[in-house]
């Protein structure tokens, strides 16, 4: 059988550098830490987002997704845009 996806979701893909628009999608279930990922001294925001199950962190690239029943989730980007497409 062959299944398709239903119905909408929000999204918004983390940059690493867009926590203001993050924080605004996702309120108090994105959380942010600082660290030196790059190993250049420099301090990079790091990004978690609570989910129903547990505190997931996101990378670069990865879409946080909130689901129809107002759920948090992380989806890699690959499958993000492989799975929906913009309305």
């Amino acid at each position: 059988m062959k299944y398709r996806r239903k119905g909408f979701v929000d999204a918004v893909q983390w940059t690493g550098k867009n926590m203001q628009e993050v924080k605004a999608f996702a309120a108090q279930f994105a959380m942010f830490d600082y660290a030196d990922m790059n190993g250049d001294g420099a301090m990079d925001a790091v990004l978690k987002v609570k989910t129903h199950e547990k505190i997931v962190p996101a990378s670069v690239g990865d879409y946080i997704v909130r689901g129809p029943k107002g759920d948090f989730f992380i989806e890699k980007q690959a499958d993000f845009e492989r799975d929906w497409e913009q309305a």
